[in-house]
């Protein structure tokens, strides 16, 4: 696939290493299929719209990241997720119009996933995949987000795309905690682990809990707990839960 710099739309500026999030239009025209390839790529996935206030923010037109199997199936945005009860429609759909473009007047339109359009990319550091896996599984899982993948948790391995999430400062675990409202887990795994009586984030990065037991007798891998006090919680690895992966600088 041809590589090209797409146009930056919207930069919400707010502190945090977690909470950057940007907004792409590429003009260049791309099967759906072909655009979500790219923003998996360049940047995190087709744009993902759940308000009024974010389709209006969008301004532009393109695919967007909205999607269907067939006419019998319910459409899901492409991480997953059905979709919300926002859907500014124009028209009704075709039983071979299947991927959905955002028309210049915010409205969106079914058209055949073939055709080539413009499309909406996005990028943001903190991701919840709503997906049950263990600990080891969900950072595999973060890790392949960027195409690579480790098979040694303890290795001092770092990539410039996803991980497991490291929450450093207040603000991340703020952001962390208002992400996982969405997370059909009342826990989320964290980049967190215990390796030979040392706490640890994935990353690299300092833990600052210093209230956290340093020798676990149940549970080696932290999680953030949806509706508890504490910033972290721990558990057994091979248990399964949603979980956050974060990107990397």
């Amino acid at each position: 696939m041809t590589k090209h710099v797409g146009f930056l739309l919207i930069l919400f500026p707010v502190c945090g290493h977690l909470l950057d999030i940007k907004f792409y239009s590429n003009p260049y025209k791309y099967t759906w299929a072909d655009a979500l390839a790219y923003c998996r790529e360049h940047h995190t996935d087709l744009v993902r719209v759940r308000t009024a206030e974010e389709n209006e923010a969008l301004q532009y037109s393109g695919w967007i990241g909205l999607s269907r199997k067939d006419a019998t199936s319910p459409w899901k945005w492409s991480r997953g997720d059905e979709i919300a009860i926002f859907t500014p429609w124009d028209g009704e759909p075709k039983d071979n119009e299947n991927c959905v473009n955002r028309k210049s007047d915010g409205k969106w339109e079914c058209k055949k996933c073939d055709e080539k359009k413009p499309f909406l990319c996005y990028e943001e550091k903190l991701i919840l995949v709503k997906e049950n896996k263990t600990w080891e599984e969900a950072l595999e899982h973060c890790r392949s987000l960027d195409g690579v993948v480790t098979e040694d948790p303890a290795s001092s391995y770092r990539n410039h795309g996803y991980d497991l999430a490291s929450l450093i400062t207040p603000d991340d675990y703020t952001t962390a905690r208002e992400t996982a409202k969405e997370a059909t887990t009342d826990e989320v795994w964290t980049g967190l682990c215990n390796l030979a009586g040392e706490w640890l984030w994935v990353g690299g990065e300092e833990m600052q809990y210093e209230d956290i037991p340093k020798c676990p007798t149940e549970g080696l891998c932290g999680v953030l707990e949806k509706n508890g006090r504490s910033p972290y919680g721990i558990r057994n690895c091979q248990q399964k839960r949603n979980f956050l992966c974060s990107k990397m600088n």
